[in-house]
């Protein structure tokens, strides 16, 4: 293999609409070295999927009612408990501000309208390919809107030290830790600590919940 070329992105899909699951897969599958390795109609064969397929992506419906279940936070936890690095990117019709904190609070990695497809599905496969946050630029809109969580640069200044500061700000452009590392000629570990000290003193417990509180602070 090419080693300038990136290894191929394999996908499981789950949506119980079956012809918006023909659509999702026909707008994936046009971007650059995606292929979906299963499909999904139902949380059960989800899992299944998940236990028999090698995939590096779950692109994801939040409700798939089965009979009388139709807990969407419930199946994410349960994903995330068994595949703690497995990325996650729910693609919803929902707008719901508090549901999205619940599904960013459980480690979901990216959040993307079903009204939006066309436009940011592949800016945000780029995103997560490279272990970035995604939110759509209408879930970013409405978390602002409803009040998430705010404070003032000079309060987040004075709470972190100078090198927190100059990780967290970078952290907000996008850059992953290892890109930071190079940049200030630091070690990954030593980064990688500034980063979770820093989380600590702001509370907030996962890299997406710390991407949006960095955002609407303005410090990108």
């Amino acid at each position: 293999m090419n080693p300038g070329v990136p290894r191929e992105l394999r996908i499981v899909l789950a949506d119980d609409h079956p012809i918006f699951r023909i659509g999702l897969r026909a707008v994936l599958e046009q971007i650059p070295g995606v292929s979906v390795v299963a499909e999904a109609g139902s949380p059960l064969q989800l899992l299944d999927h998940l236990q028999t397929v090698d995939c590096d992506l779950l692109v994801t419906d939040f409700m798939m009612p089965v009979e009388d279940q139709s807990d969407g936070l419930k199946l994410l936890e349960q994903v995330r408990r068994h595949y703690p690095q497995l990325p996650i990117l729910v693609v919803t019709m929902l707008n719901n501000a508090g549901l999205f904190r619940a599904m960013l609070g459980l480690g979901v990695n990216g959040l993307l309208s079903k009204g939006s497809l066309s436009d940011e599905l592949p800016e945000a496969i780029t995103r997560l390919r490279n272990g970035k946050i995604f939110l759509a630029d209408s879930v970013h809109q409405l978390l602002l809107q409803d009040g998430e969580v705010r404070a003032d640069q000079a309060q987040v200044q004075g709470t972190l030290s100078p090198r927190e500061l100059e990780v967290v700000r970078l952290l907000a452009t996008g850059q992953t830790v290892s890109e930071i590392a190079a940049r200030l000629n630091r070690s990954t570990k030593t980064v990688s600590t500034q980063k979770v000290t820093a989380m600590r003193k702001l509370g907030v417990s996962n890299d997406a919940a710390l991407f949006l509180y960095l955002q609407e602070l303005g410090l990108g």
